[in-house]
Protein backbone atom coordinates (compact mmCIF):
# COMPACT_ATOMS: atom_id res chain seq x y z
CA UNK A 1 0.00 0.00 0.00
CA UNK A 2 1.29 3.42 -0.93
CA UNK A 3 0.34 6.05 1.65
CA UNK A 4 0.56 9.03 -0.67
CA UNK A 5 -2.79 10.73 -1.13
CA UNK A 6 -4.52 8.45 1.36
CA UNK A 7 -6.05 9.62 4.65
CA UNK A 8 -5.65 7.90 7.99
CA UNK A 9 -7.11 8.57 11.43
CA UNK A 10 -4.53 8.45 14.21
CA UNK A 11 -5.93 8.22 17.74
CA UNK A 12 -3.69 9.85 20.29
CA UNK A 13 -2.27 11.84 17.39
CA UNK A 14 -1.36 14.75 19.65
CA UNK A 15 0.75 12.46 21.85
CA UNK A 16 4.06 10.61 21.64
CA UNK A 17 3.58 7.46 19.54
CA UNK A 18 0.57 8.90 17.72
CA UNK A 19 2.39 12.11 16.90
CA UNK A 20 5.46 10.25 15.68
CA UNK A 21 3.53 7.98 13.32
CA UNK A 22 1.37 10.90 12.12
CA UNK A 23 4.52 12.76 11.05
CA UNK A 24 5.86 9.68 9.28
CA UNK A 25 2.58 9.09 7.39
CA UNK A 26 2.60 12.74 6.32
CA UNK A 27 6.25 12.44 5.21
CA UNK A 28 5.10 9.64 2.88
CA UNK A 29 2.52 11.96 1.33
CA UNK A 30 -0.45 10.83 3.43
CA UNK A 31 -3.15 12.85 5.17
CA UNK A 32 -3.66 12.48 8.93
CA UNK A 33 -6.70 13.28 11.02
CA UNK A 34 -5.62 13.15 14.65
CA UNK A 35 -8.18 12.13 17.27
CA UNK A 36 -7.40 13.22 20.83
CA UNK A 37 -9.13 14.57 23.91
CA UNK A 38 -7.67 18.08 23.76
CA UNK A 39 -10.06 20.92 22.92
CA UNK A 40 -9.97 21.85 19.25
CA UNK A 41 -7.75 24.92 19.61
CA UNK A 42 -5.17 23.10 21.75
CA UNK A 43 -5.22 20.00 19.54
CA UNK A 44 -4.71 22.04 16.37
CA UNK A 45 -1.88 23.93 18.04
CA UNK A 46 -0.11 20.59 18.59
CA UNK A 47 -0.76 18.87 15.24
CA UNK A 48 -0.68 21.75 12.75
CA UNK A 49 3.14 21.93 12.89
CA UNK A 50 3.18 18.37 11.45
CA UNK A 51 1.92 19.84 8.17
CA UNK A 52 -0.06 22.98 7.39
CA UNK A 53 -2.54 21.25 5.05
CA UNK A 54 -2.33 17.47 5.56
CA UNK A 55 -2.48 17.40 9.36
CA UNK A 56 -6.01 17.81 10.71
CA UNK A 57 -7.54 17.52 14.17
CA UNK A 58 -10.82 16.37 15.70
CA UNK A 59 -11.56 16.23 19.43
CA UNK A 60 -12.69 12.69 20.30
CA UNK A 61 -13.08 10.53 23.39
CA UNK A 62 -12.29 7.00 22.19
CA UNK A 63 -14.22 5.41 25.07
CA UNK A 64 -17.43 7.14 23.94
CA UNK A 65 -19.14 5.55 20.93
CA UNK A 66 -21.10 8.68 20.03
CA UNK A 67 -17.93 10.78 20.17
CA UNK A 68 -16.02 8.40 17.89
CA UNK A 69 -18.93 8.22 15.42
CA UNK A 70 -19.19 12.00 15.32
CA UNK A 71 -15.42 12.27 14.89
CA UNK A 72 -15.41 9.80 12.01
CA UNK A 73 -18.14 11.72 10.22
CA UNK A 74 -16.25 14.97 10.69
CA UNK A 75 -13.08 13.32 9.40
CA UNK A 76 -14.88 12.15 6.27
CA UNK A 77 -16.11 15.70 5.70
CA UNK A 78 -12.66 17.34 5.85
CA UNK A 79 -10.60 14.87 3.77
CA UNK A 80 -10.84 14.33 0.00
CA UNK A 81 -13.87 12.22 -0.93
CA UNK A 82 -13.11 8.49 -0.89
CA UNK A 83 -9.62 8.92 0.59
CA UNK A 84 -10.04 7.29 4.03
CA UNK A 85 -7.85 4.20 4.06
CA UNK A 86 -7.53 3.30 7.72
CA UNK A 87 -6.35 4.15 11.17
CA UNK A 88 -3.52 3.82 13.64
CA UNK A 89 -4.98 3.41 17.11
CA UNK A 90 -2.51 4.64 19.74
CA UNK A 91 -4.68 6.23 22.45
CA UNK A 92 -4.59 4.40 25.80
CA UNK A 93 -4.21 4.88 29.55
CA UNK A 94 -1.97 3.18 32.12
CA UNK A 95 -2.93 4.41 35.60
CA UNK A 96 -0.83 3.17 38.49
CA UNK A 97 -1.28 2.83 42.24
CA UNK A 98 0.68 1.67 45.24
CA UNK A 99 1.15 -2.08 45.56
CA UNK A 100 -1.58 -3.81 47.54
CA UNK A 101 -2.22 -7.42 48.52
CA UNK A 102 -5.97 -6.76 48.23
CA UNK A 103 -6.98 -7.56 44.67
CA UNK A 104 -10.32 -5.80 45.16
CA UNK A 105 -8.31 -2.57 45.23
CA UNK A 106 -7.56 -3.12 41.53
CA UNK A 107 -11.14 -3.63 40.38
CA UNK A 108 -12.02 0.03 39.74
CA UNK A 109 -8.73 0.60 37.95
CA UNK A 110 -9.40 -2.51 35.85
CA UNK A 111 -12.82 -1.16 34.91
CA UNK A 112 -11.35 2.18 33.84
CA UNK A 113 -8.47 0.65 31.89
CA UNK A 114 -10.66 -1.87 30.08
CA UNK A 115 -13.14 0.86 29.20
CA UNK A 116 -10.49 2.93 27.42
CA UNK A 117 -7.98 0.36 26.19
CA UNK A 118 -10.22 -2.60 25.28
CA UNK A 119 -13.71 -1.18 24.70
CA UNK A 120 -12.15 1.90 23.08
CA UNK A 121 -10.18 -0.30 20.68
CA UNK A 122 -13.31 -2.19 19.61
CA UNK A 123 -15.21 1.08 19.14
CA UNK A 124 -12.43 2.71 17.10
CA UNK A 125 -12.02 -0.36 14.87
CA UNK A 126 -15.75 -0.76 14.31
CA UNK A 127 -16.50 2.89 13.57
CA UNK A 128 -13.51 3.46 11.30
CA UNK A 129 -14.05 0.21 9.39
CA UNK A 130 -17.65 1.25 8.82
CA UNK A 131 -16.46 4.69 7.71
CA UNK A 132 -14.07 3.12 5.17
CA UNK A 133 -16.84 0.86 3.88
CA UNK A 134 -19.25 3.79 3.62
CA UNK A 135 -17.14 5.04 0.71
CA UNK A 136 -18.25 2.03 -1.37
CA UNK A 137 -21.65 0.61 -2.40
CA UNK A 138 -23.31 -1.39 0.39
CA UNK A 139 -23.76 -4.95 -0.90
CA UNK A 140 -25.21 -6.28 2.35
CA UNK A 141 -23.78 -8.67 4.94
CA UNK A 142 -23.02 -11.41 2.41
CA UNK A 143 -21.62 -9.40 -0.48
CA UNK A 144 -18.77 -10.84 -2.57
CA UNK A 145 -15.23 -10.62 -1.23
CA UNK A 146 -13.46 -7.64 -2.76
CA UNK A 147 -10.16 -8.00 -4.58
CA UNK A 148 -8.78 -4.49 -4.12
CA UNK A 149 -7.12 -3.27 -0.92
CA UNK A 150 -9.40 -0.77 0.79
CA UNK A 151 -7.65 -0.07 4.06
CA UNK A 152 -5.55 -1.04 7.05
CA UNK A 153 -5.99 -0.63 10.80
CA UNK A 154 -3.09 -0.85 13.25
CA UNK A 155 -3.87 -1.36 16.94
CA UNK A 156 -1.36 -0.70 19.70
CA UNK A 157 -1.04 -3.61 22.12
CA UNK A 158 2.01 -4.13 24.35
CA UNK A 159 4.86 -6.49 25.12
CA UNK A 160 3.14 -7.07 28.48
CA UNK A 161 0.01 -8.43 26.77
CA UNK A 162 1.59 -11.87 27.02
CA UNK A 163 2.81 -12.91 29.42
CA UNK A 164 1.04 -10.43 31.69
CA UNK A 165 3.30 -9.60 34.66
CA UNK A 166 1.85 -8.94 38.11
CA UNK A 167 3.04 -5.34 37.85
CA UNK A 168 0.71 -4.83 34.86
CA UNK A 169 -2.29 -6.66 36.28
CA UNK A 170 -4.92 -4.44 34.64
CA UNK A 171 -3.02 -2.70 31.84
CA UNK A 172 -1.51 -5.95 30.56
CA UNK A 173 -4.89 -7.68 30.48
CA UNK A 174 -6.37 -4.76 28.53
CA UNK A 175 -3.65 -5.16 25.91
CA UNK A 176 -4.29 -8.90 25.73
CA UNK A 177 -7.82 -7.92 24.79
CA UNK A 178 -6.45 -5.62 22.09
CA UNK A 179 -4.70 -8.60 20.49
CA UNK A 180 -7.94 -10.58 20.52
CA UNK A 181 -9.89 -7.70 19.02
CA UNK A 182 -7.27 -7.28 16.28
CA UNK A 183 -7.41 -10.97 15.39
CA UNK A 184 -11.20 -11.05 15.22
CA UNK A 185 -11.38 -7.80 13.26
CA UNK A 186 -8.82 -9.03 10.72
CA UNK A 187 -10.93 -12.10 9.99
CA UNK A 188 -14.19 -10.14 9.90
CA UNK A 189 -12.90 -7.34 7.68
CA UNK A 190 -10.97 -9.53 5.23
CA UNK A 191 -13.90 -9.76 2.80
CA UNK A 192 -13.97 -5.95 2.67
CA UNK A 193 -10.28 -5.62 1.78
CA UNK A 194 -9.32 -4.12 5.15
CA UNK A 195 -6.25 -5.52 6.92
CA UNK A 196 -5.83 -5.38 10.72
CA UNK A 197 -2.51 -5.74 12.55
CA UNK A 198 -1.21 -4.94 16.01
CA UNK A 199 2.04 -3.47 17.26
CA UNK A 200 3.39 -4.53 20.67
CA UNK A 201 6.08 -2.18 21.98
CA UNK A 202 8.05 -2.77 25.14
CA UNK A 203 9.09 0.42 26.94
CA UNK A 204 8.74 3.49 24.72
CA UNK A 205 9.95 7.02 25.39
CA UNK A 206 6.42 8.45 25.18
CA UNK A 207 4.03 10.51 27.31
CA UNK A 208 3.04 7.45 29.36
CA UNK A 209 6.67 7.04 30.38
CA UNK A 210 7.25 9.88 32.84
CA UNK A 211 10.89 10.75 33.69
CA UNK A 212 10.73 9.17 37.17
CA UNK A 213 9.90 5.79 35.59
CA UNK A 214 12.86 5.63 33.20
CA UNK A 215 15.53 4.53 35.74
CA UNK A 216 13.38 1.59 36.87
CA UNK A 217 12.75 0.41 33.32
CA UNK A 218 16.37 0.98 32.27
CA UNK A 219 17.34 -1.54 34.93
CA UNK A 220 14.60 -3.96 33.85
CA UNK A 221 15.55 -3.73 30.17
CA UNK A 222 19.24 -4.27 30.84
CA UNK A 223 18.37 -7.38 32.81
CA UNK A 224 15.62 -8.79 30.57
CA UNK A 225 16.23 -7.70 26.96
CA UNK A 226 18.15 -9.91 24.57
CA UNK A 227 19.40 -6.95 22.47
CA UNK A 228 19.28 -4.02 22.38
CA UNK A 229 18.62 -3.50 26.09
CA UNK A 230 17.26 0.03 26.03
CA UNK A 231 14.07 2.05 25.70
CA UNK A 232 12.48 1.99 22.23
CA UNK A 233 12.41 5.32 20.40
CA UNK A 234 9.31 6.88 18.92
CA UNK A 235 10.98 6.79 15.50
CA UNK A 236 11.45 3.01 15.77
CA UNK A 237 7.81 2.43 16.71
CA UNK A 238 6.64 4.67 13.87
CA UNK A 239 8.79 2.82 11.35
CA UNK A 240 7.42 -0.54 12.53
CA UNK A 241 3.84 0.72 12.18
CA UNK A 242 4.53 2.01 8.67
CA UNK A 243 5.90 -1.42 7.71
CA UNK A 244 2.61 -3.02 8.78
CA UNK A 245 0.69 -0.40 6.81
CA UNK A 246 2.70 -0.44 3.60
CA UNK A 247 3.28 -4.18 3.20
CA UNK A 248 0.01 -5.49 1.79
CA UNK A 249 0.74 -9.07 2.88
CA UNK A 250 0.84 -8.10 6.56
CA UNK A 251 -2.52 -9.06 8.04
CA UNK A 252 -3.70 -10.57 11.34
CA UNK A 253 -0.17 -10.09 12.69
CA UNK A 254 1.30 -8.93 15.99
CA UNK A 255 4.66 -7.23 15.58
CA UNK A 256 6.63 -7.10 18.82
CA UNK A 257 9.10 -4.21 18.98
CA UNK A 258 10.77 -5.08 22.25
CA UNK A 259 14.43 -6.10 21.85
CA UNK A 260 13.41 -9.60 22.90
CA UNK A 261 12.21 -8.41 26.32
CA UNK A 262 9.93 -10.61 28.40
CA UNK A 263 8.60 -8.76 31.41
CA UNK A 264 7.46 -11.47 33.82
CA UNK A 265 8.24 -10.98 37.51
CA UNK A 266 11.87 -11.90 38.21
CA UNK A 267 11.78 -13.95 41.39
CA UNK A 268 15.47 -14.81 41.07
CA UNK A 269 16.61 -11.23 41.52
CA UNK A 270 18.08 -9.98 44.82
CA UNK A 271 15.03 -7.76 45.37
CA UNK A 272 11.38 -8.76 45.76
CA UNK A 273 9.81 -7.68 42.42
CA UNK A 274 6.72 -6.44 44.24
CA UNK A 275 8.77 -4.05 46.36
CA UNK A 276 10.92 -3.02 43.45
CA UNK A 277 8.03 -2.08 41.15
CA UNK A 278 7.23 1.60 40.74
CA UNK A 279 3.49 1.00 40.85
CA UNK A 280 0.78 -1.57 40.27
CA UNK A 281 -0.91 -0.83 36.91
Amino acid sequence: MKLEGKAFIVTGGAGGIGGAVAKQIIAKGGIVVSFDRYPKDKGEEIVKPYHAERSLYVQVDIADLASVEKGAQEALSIIPKGSLFGAVHCAAIAPGSTWSNKLVDAVKRYEDVMRVNAYGTFVVNAVIADAINSQYPDEGPFGPRVKEERGVIINTASAVAWPVPARCLTYGASKTAVLGISQGMADFLGPYGIRVNSISPAVVASGLMTPNRIPYFDKELKAGCIFPHRVTTLQEIGEAILFLMENSMMNDFELRVDGGWRGSSNWGAPEDPRQNALSLE
